[in-house]
This record gives structure tokens, C-alpha cells and sequence, in this order.
């Protein structure tokens, strides 16, 4: 059974949420770089620094990766437009508080979801362990814990199965940042950043009725998720004051999960039970960047993958505009 909603919102969530991109207050204002789309900064801006940087995304997949790695076209394709607003605040020159919440609207087989439905939110908080020397030839270093709660709808759906936004879990993932530059001949840098998440496996999930899950309407039981690794690694190039051009690369990993219970009532009633495999998903996000400012900057490019096993093969062109106060 098809399961509507949960890939396609957890994987775009997981895109836009790892881009809190705080963009770096050049000492040269001749270099000016807002973030790549998916990889985050380490970089933690002076105290009492706000940085809101709102998405708007347009995931589109017709095809899957089966268990060997083979692409396989999808009884329905899915679509999904979702914005995403991370923002951030510097309580110390080295510490800041993150927040990320977002709206998400489906589409797939002549159904749609019911208007837009919030997706699941974050809150974390990051502290830079290593920062950059003034001439920034030395590397920066951070560390982040994220808590997602499941604030997106995900079971009880009647119906709709798209209006699944959410996956139900509270979930608690911790990364390690890293960024470093290098600097050419021409005297322009390239920047480079990376990125290792692990989420933790989420607690046991209710799950009643139609869900995200794909579990029908008179399901009654529960999931247990596996735990999900990422990486994530990203080159800039400042072309001059003003643009710049970006290129991600990511890899995340789902462990396997396995949903449990019954469907039917009464003398009806009959064992329901199904186990999703790992997932795999490699994608690339080459993007352009414009940037005002030191302090305002437009990014747009698009995501898609190009490689995976038991996971939706996906494009997802998306806009990010990034604001420092």
C-alpha cells in the first residue's frame, strides 16, 4: 500500500530544516554569501543577532527506487508545495536558539490535501566550538541538538490520506558542523561546509484509522521508526560582491521501521502488521545565489536525487531569502 504524505514531508522537511544557513557578517564586504540550499553553517552571529530565513518548495516524484537501487515508475505521481521558516537567535557570541515551523499542501492521483495543514515543528539550539581567525584561514566548528515535535497531522485522516504532514514522532537529532575556506588566485574563496546528523529512534507511535502510514481506516496499532543518519557537504564560489554559486551533496539513511495491530471490529477484527525496510537517498542541489548585502540575501536552486534503494526518486526546485536583523 502506497504511503501518502510521510516520504515526501519528512524528506522535505529534512532538506530545508538542515539549511538554518546563518549568514556570516563579512569582515571584507566585497564577499558576501548567504548559505547553500541544505548544508548548515556552524558560524553562530554576534549576540542579540535574529536570522529568518523563509523556504518555498515544490517537491515532485513519479518514480521510486526499488530494494536493488532500480528506478520504478509510481502507480501516482506526488506533489507538494511546502514553505518552511527557520529562524534563529544568538543568546551569546557562541550559543543560539533555533526554530523552525512550515505549511505543507499535497497533491497525487486527482486528490488533494484539505487546504494547508502545518507541518511538524523544531527547536534546538547550537553552540560553536571553533570559530574563524580574522584572515579565515582557519576552520569553524559546532555542535546542534534539534527536538522535532509531531505538530502535522499524520493519522485519523478519514479519507484524505494526503493530509498526512507530519509523521507523529518526537524526534531528537544531534550534528556536527564544519565549514572551512579556501582562497584562489584571483582572490575570490570558495567555502566549504559539512554536515553529520544522527536522529535518535523515536518512542512508539499511535496510529489509528488512515495515516501516513498507509494503515486503512479501521486501523488501530502503533509504529516504531528506526533511527536516521544524514550527511551533508556543500561548496560556495563569491563570484563578486553580489552573486555567488552553490552546490550541495547529501546522503540520508531511515533504519527500518515496523508498524503492528489490528484492522475490522468485532468478530471481524484481523492482525495488520507490516515492515518498511531501510531507505536510502542520495541528492544533489546546485543553486545561484544574490546577495544585497552583508545581511540579505536570495538563494534559488533545485534538489534531486540521483540515487537510493526503498525511497521516493525526487526534484524539489526551491527559494530561500535570507535575513539578518
Amino acid at each position: 500500500m502506497q504511503r501518502f504524505g510521510l516520504k515526501h514531508t519528512t524528506l522535505a522537511l529534512l532538506f530545508a530544516s538542515v539549511g538554518w544557513c546563518a549568514q556570516a557578517s563579512a569582515a571584507d564586504s566585497d564577499i558576501n554569501l548567504t548559505g547553500p540550499l541544505l548544508t548548515a553553517s556552524p558560524n553562530v552571529p554576534s549576540k542579540g543577532t535574529w536570522n529568518i530565513e523563509p523556504y518555498l518548495m515544490y517537491y515532485k516524484s513519479a518514480d521510486s527506487y526499488d530494494d536493488r537501487g532500480d528506478t520504478q515508475a509510481k502507480d501516482n505521481s506526488t506533489y507538494q508545495w511546502q514553505t518552511l521558516v527557520p529562524i534563529t537567535y544568538s543568546v551569546t557570541d557562541r550559543f543560539m536558539l533555533t526554530a523552525s515551523v512550515g505549511m505543507a499542501h499535497a497533491m497525487s492521483a486527482g486528490m488533494r490535501t484539505d487546504g494547508w495543514g502545518a507541518t511538524d515543528t523544531s527547536i534546538g539550539g547550537q553552540y560553536q566550538l571553533l570559530t574563524h581567525n580574522e584572515q579565515r584561514t582557519t576552520p569553524a566548528l559546532a555542535v546542534r541538538y534539534t527536538h522535532r515535535f509531531p505538530t502535522g497531522s499524520y493519522d485519523k485522516l478519514n479519507e484524505n490520506p494526503l493530509n498526512a504532514t507530519g509523521n507523529g514522532a518526537h524526534v531528537d537529532t544531534f550534528s556536527l558542523l564544519a565549514q572551512q575556506y579556501a582562497w584562489l588566485p584571483n582572490g575570490r574563496p570558495l567555502r566549504f561546509r559539512a554536515s553529520i546528523s544522527y536522529s535518535l529512534p523515536p518512542s512508539h507511535v499511535d496510529v489509528k484509522g488512515t495515516s501516513a502510514y498507509g494503515t486503512p481506516q479501521d486501523f488501530h496499532g502503533g509504529i516504531r521508526l528506526g533511527s536516521a543518519f544524514g550527511i551533508s557537504t556543500a561548496v560556495e564560489y563569491s563570484i563578486d560582491s553580489k552573486w555567488a554559486l552553490a552546490l550541495d551533496l547529501t546522503y540520508n539513511r531511515s533504519s527500518a521501521s515496523q508498524l503492528h495491530g489490528v484492522q475490522g471490529k468485532g468478530e471481524n477484527i484481523a492482525p495488520f502488521s507490516r515492515r518498511d525496510p531501510v531507505q536510502h537517498v542520495y541528492s544533489l542541489a546546485p543553486a545561484v545565489e544574490y546577495n544585497f548585502n552583508d545581511r540579505f540575501g536570495l538563494i534559488a536552486g533545485v534538489q534531486f536525487s540521483f540515487a537510493g534503494r526503498n525511497n521516493d526518486a525526487f526534484m524539489t526546485p526551491m527559494a530561500a531569502f535570507n535575513m539578518v536583523f
